[in-house]
């Protein structure tokens, strides 16, 4: 079966930076997604999880990112 493609868009990553203050998170392998203001953003870590769905507290002051993780 052959379907018609409806459009091609070219997905571009931006670099972004969030303000200072704390944001929730979920960990997944390298990567805590973060929701702030109706976008969400992916944030890569230095150390990685096996697992996922690692609930998260992500730090940013004076530009520089650092988190957590919650105790259930």
């Amino acid at each position: 079966m052959i379907n018609k493609i409806k459009s091609i868009k070219e997905k571009v990553p931006q670099v972004a930076t969030l303000p200072d203050g704390y944001y929730n998170g979920t960990w997944s392998g390298y990567v805590i997604e973060v929701h702030y203001k109706g976008k969400t953003f992916e944030l890569e870590t230095e150390e990685g999880v096996k697992s996922v769905g690692f609930k998260v507290v992500v730090q940013v002051e004076n530009g520089v990112a650092t988190f957590g993780k919650v105790n259930s």
